[in-house]
């Protein structure tokens, strides 16, 4: 498997060298796990050409990564990252700050039950904007990589974790590609228990909104209250 260039991105905050820097970015991603033993680096040109550098700088600091046995080389295919590269050790526990988020108290909350008024036309895929939650938009989703992951998970060697029922957790397996993928693409880094999958755009902004909200001082409940209209 080969690192995506859209992975590799600057700090403008970091100091040094470009050269420096870009050591620095590819020896945290290793560390961090992002990049895995046996994994194909970006080209000297692509990522030169996505970081803004020249293409010199680039070849300079996959260099001195070799040297450090962060990277290998090889003829004609590029460079690897070793396998003999320092692994990531275990995250430290953190410590949560003292005007954290009860967080048993907010997602432990049940909203008061009844029937919403909710329906879907047939034809809703012709409106402009249908504004119809749980619908992908094709011109957005990414057809490629969900045939890819359609085809492995279908597969015999990951039809098991596929068909596992993981009640109230998350499939490691998205989680680790979030991770990996999804997010260093939007210049975020996060480990697999940072990201918290939710059922949909509907359930994550219910989520900010019981997070904002304090529970209603004359009901003695555990949870906020949230009106429908939120």
């Amino acid at each position: 498997m080969a690192v995506s260039v859209e992975f590799l991105l600057l700090d403008p905050n970091q100091s040094g060298t470009l050269q420096n820097r870009i050591q620095q970015m590819i020896a945290q991603g290793v560390l961090a796990g992002r990049f895995r033993p046996g994994e194909r680096m970006p080209s000297s040109r692509k990522l030169a050409e996505q970081l803004g550098v020249s293409r010199i700088t680039v070849s300079l600091a996959y260099a001195e990564l070799v040297a450090d046995d962060y990277l290998f080389a090889k003829g004609r295919s590029g460079y690897f990252v070793s396998h003999s590269a320092p692994q990531p050790g275990p995250m430290p526990p953190e410590q949560p700050p003292q005007d954290s988020v009860d967080w048993e108290r907010v997602l432990g909350h049940c909203p008061e039950s009844g029937a919403l008024n909710m329906r879907k036309p047939s034809n809703w895929r012709s409106f402009r904007y249908p504004f119809v939650y749980g619908q992908a938009d094709p011109t957005l989703f990414d057809h490629t990589n969900w045939r890819g992951c359609m085809m492995q998970a279908l597969g015999h060697k990951d039809f098991a974790r596929m068909t596992d029922d993981q009640f109230d957790d998350d499939d490691p397996g998205l989680l680790e590609y979030i991770a990996r993928h999804t997010l260093p693409r939007r210049g975020i880094l996060a480990a697999p228990d940072e990201v918290l999958v939710t059922l949909g755009a509907q359930n994550a902004l219910w989520l900010d909104g019981a997070i904002a909200v304090e529970p209603a001082p004359h009901r003695g409940d555990r949870g906020p209250r949230l009106s429908r209209s939120a």
